[in-house]
């Protein structure tokens, strides 16, 4: 069991880390916004009808292969509607709301980045623990291993988290943070979420209440009775309405949001799905399951679409093949040619020099930093396909 001391130490380090990461974002974003195309920034704020500044932000988060730009500019309005109606409205100033959107920016960011890879790794072993629990047969061992696992994990590191995100967003109550971090972890879209909060809460008591049982019924010590006592403050804490809820309820709620991932294969992607026999063409055709089977299918689903909505859906596609293909150890620069070659191939495209085309796209890079060389792969894949593959389109 985690002494308190022990869980403040482990916060303190959490807090520490997030601090240094928080200001090496905010710099990153403050740096490259200056070289976001403004025609690119300046049709999103026209299409999505948002303040320029938040679009040219938004243009960053979709570079960086998080969300569609409008995901992005919806997460970043949001907040800016919020603050208006608690009355700490943003100045309707360039400048002012510039600063909000470079530092709601870093929060999406932080949120649909390095917080949920963090905690998806933290919640494995947890996973592993909590597999098979049938109601109070639970030994007490057992339930002593979950209890650790589970307040390390919210307790030391996601508490913390949602801790600054209360300080930095005025008169935002725990609810605010539950949907705000709760979309992040599931994926869900805001109403879904609002719907399933009762139904998880009542699961984690429950499950709260299983593991108190399964202690009650163990020898008397201090660590169970500390842990019983533990247990039964936070079954009281989760009672208070969503509003009202402590840090501490509240990270523990988060984590029982969280979906857990099936364990077993520990080599498949988390990027790509490869499940039953799909049909493409009305033909029977072999499982997707090469990254490129996925960037040929996207492709052909994009040329339904017109405009901005094809190029935002197609490029987070391209985005999501090229983390596959990292994942698959291959460098930025190899996912650029292996893609364009298999497009190339698989499309049956003629009267295309691709040597001169991926020599071309490469010059495109030279002087990126790593973090934009991605999302400026992603941009040229996608303009080599608006030009070769949809053409026609504008003939």
């Amino acid at each position: 069991m985690l002494l308190e001391p022990d869980i403040q130490k482990l916060a303190v380090e959490s807090r520490q880390r997030l601090v240094k990461e928080f200001a090496e974002k905010y710099a990153n974003l403050r740096e490259r916004v200056k070289r976001v195309p403004k025609a690119d920034a300046q049709k999103i704020s026209e299409i999505l009808s948002c303040p320029l500044e938040i679009a040219m932000i938004a243009y960053l988060i979709n570079m960086d292969g998080m969300m569609t730009v409008k995901k992005a500019v919806g997460h970043l309005s949001d907040e800016f509607e919020r603050r208006a109606i608690v009355g700490e409205d943003v100045p309707n100033l360039p400048g002012n709301i510039m600063e909000y959107a470079l530092l709601e920016g870093k929060w999406v960011s932080h949120i649909y980045g390095s917080f949920v890879r963090q905690i998806e790794l933290k919640t494995r072993e947890l996973a592993n623990l909590e597999e098979g629990i049938e109601g109070a047969a639970l030994d007490a061992e057992r339930a002593l291993s979950i209890i650790a696992a589970r307040t390390k994990i919210s307790e030391a590191f996601i508490a913390p988290v949602l801790d600054e995100w209360l300080k930095e967003h005025p008169k935002a109550h725990s609810l605010n943070a539950l949907t705000a971090f709760g979309q992040g972890i599931t994926k869900w879209n805001k109403s879904t979420l609002t719907g399933k909060f009762i139904q998880v809460h009542r699961r984690n008591q429950a499950l709260f209440r299983v593991l108190r049982e399964s202690l009650v019924t163990a020898s008397d010590s201090y660590t169970m009775d500390a842990s019983i006592k533990r247990l039964e403050t936070l079954i009281e804490e989760l009672d208070s309405p969503f509003e009202e809820m402590t840090v501490r309820a509240t990270s523990h709620l988060l984590l029982h949001l969280l979906p857990r991932r099936v364990t077993g294969r520990g080599d498949r992607s988390r990027y790509v799905s490869v499940g039953v026999g799909s049909t493409r063409g009305n033909k029977a055709e072999p499982d997707l399951i090469s990254p490129f089977d996925f960037l040929e299918r996207d492709v052909k689903l994009a040329k339904r679409r017109r405009g901005f909505e094809r190029e935002e859906y197609l490029k987070e596609k391209i985005s999501r093949v090229l983390r596959v293909l990292k994942y698959q150890e291959n460098s930025p620069t190899e996912s650029l040619e292996k893609c364009l070659a298999e497009i190339v191939d698989r499309l049956g495209l003629e009267n295309v020099d691709l040597d001169k085309e991926i020599a071309s796209s490469k010059e495109e890079l030279v002087g990126a930093s790593d973090s934009e060389r991605v999302s400026l792969i992603a941009n040229l894949i996608y303009n080599f396909v608006a030009t070769f593959v949809y053409r026609e389109d504008s003939t």
